[in-house]
């Protein structure tokens, strides 16, 4: 029995790509509830989402072929505007990769469905939401059954998944992480309730007289409209009748450590999506000369392998067999590392000098026209090939 065939005994009908609330106990007699939706409402899932997304949705996405002297940009192939400019008439590029990602980081799957003409050519590709997809399995093959549309083979549906134990259907991030989500998204209302009860938890009224039930209620609601409720009520003087006094129970953020666990939510969001903390504005580890290493990282380590998985699923769904080999989809990341400006002026020289870059290249990564003559390399003239002798002096 093959690798494919275990996973597939195990899992005849993959589960519902439905995703049920996940519920963590009461803050401030609320339900706090993480689900994909939910988890945006904690401003470091949402910040950690949204720069992933838009740093993957602005690269160029370019279909190449194989050339003689190395490869080019393959204009006269539909395909290059499928993935590049338009991938359908309602969406452009970005938005359709941003909420692509988006779906991807969220429910740990992204689909979308092929359109193809009475030719088998690729002409349009629907985003598919993955609470509408079924994936089953026929006799090592994949089925996706699509709500409202019906079945397609494989071959039509582009499907990236995140971490995936099966090697077809990936893992939600929010469900993995749902507890340390969920003890985000707590701290963040209890910081909500806190300033709008006042920044109090609350106090003790005593009264030296013994009061009846509707007058012990009638004052307590008088007391929280007017003097305690929310932070218009903060600062107000209370006037206090026949010998009451006013005891305040103080519960500083500190002695809570609400502060520092808001702060650790942030790291553990940052460990979940693999992004720099400075990208999520906590810029406490983060100085001039770290950054620019992390940027570094976070392109290798958290862009770069969701970038491949696109890329390879688009070659193997996208391109016929007969260009498979000479032509290919690849994202231009060389955007994310120029540097500053004096970075890329040393990088150009050093290429220049040893003939690996003419002045056109550097023109066009600068977004330059190309001069006249600009295609040629150039060495220094005091040098020779290591396999040229040299003569006798």
């Amino acid at each position: 029995m093959g690798l494919f065939d275990r996973f597939r005994a195990k899992k005849k009908e993959p589960e519902q790509r439905g995703y049920i609330d996940y519920v963590l106990g009461n803050v401030q007699g609320k339900s706090v509830i993480v689900n994909p939706e939910t988890s945006l409402t904690f401003s470091a899932v949402y910040a950690a989402v949204r720069v992933i997304s838009e740093t993957i949705s602005q690269l160029p996405f370019c279909l190449y072929k194989v050339t003689d002297s190395g490869r080019e940009k393959y204009y006269e192939n539909p395909l290059y505007i499928l993935a590049n400019s338009e991938p359908n008439h309602i969406q452009t590029k970005y938005i359709f990769f941003e909420t692509f990602i988006n779906t991807l980081l969220l429910y740990g799957n992204a689909f979308a469905h092929i359109q193809r003409n009475e030719r088998g050519l690729p002409i349009a590709l629907y985003l598919v939401h993955p609470d509408d997809v079924k994936v089953h399995y026929r006799e090592d093959s994949i089925i996706y059954e699509v709500k409202e549309q019906g079945n397609y083979d494989a071959s039509d549906i582009i499907h990236i998944p995140d971490m995936a134990l099966d090697g077809i259907i990936g893992q939600s991030r929010i469900s993995a992480a749902k507890d340390n989500i969920a003890l985000g998204i707590a701290a963040q209302t209890y910081g909500k309730e806190f300033f709008e009860s006042g920044a109090k938890v609350g106090g003790v009224l005593q009264h030296p007289g013994q009061l009846g039930a509707d007058a012990m209620q009638s004052l307590s609601q008088q007391w929280h409209r007017t003097y305690h409720s929310g932070y218009g009520g903060s600062f107000k003087t209370a006037v206090l009748e026949e010998g009451m006094t006013y005891k305040p129970i103080q519960l500083r953020p500190d002695e809570a450590q609400f502060l520092a666990t808001r702060k650790f939510s942030i790291l553990e969001v940052a460990r979940i999506f693999r992004v720099p903390p400075h990208l999520l504005a906590d810029l406490d580890r983060a100085t001039f000369s770290n950054i620019e290493h992390q940027s570094i990282e976070y392109l290798n380590f958290c862009i770069t392998p969701m970038l491949k998985k696109i890329e390879q699923e688009f070659n193997k769904k996208l391109i016929f067999e007969n260009e498979k080999g000479t032509s290919y989809f690849e994202f231009n990341t060389s955007a994310l590392l120029r540097g500053d400006s004096k970075a890329r002026a040393e990088y150009y020289a050093k290429l220049f000098a040893i003939g690996a870059i003419s002045p056109n290249e550097i023109r066009r990564k600068e977004n330059m026209n190309d001069s006249v003559d600009g295609n040629k390399y150039y060495v220094p003239m005091n040098m020779i090939a290591t396999n040229e002798k040299q003569g006798d002096e």
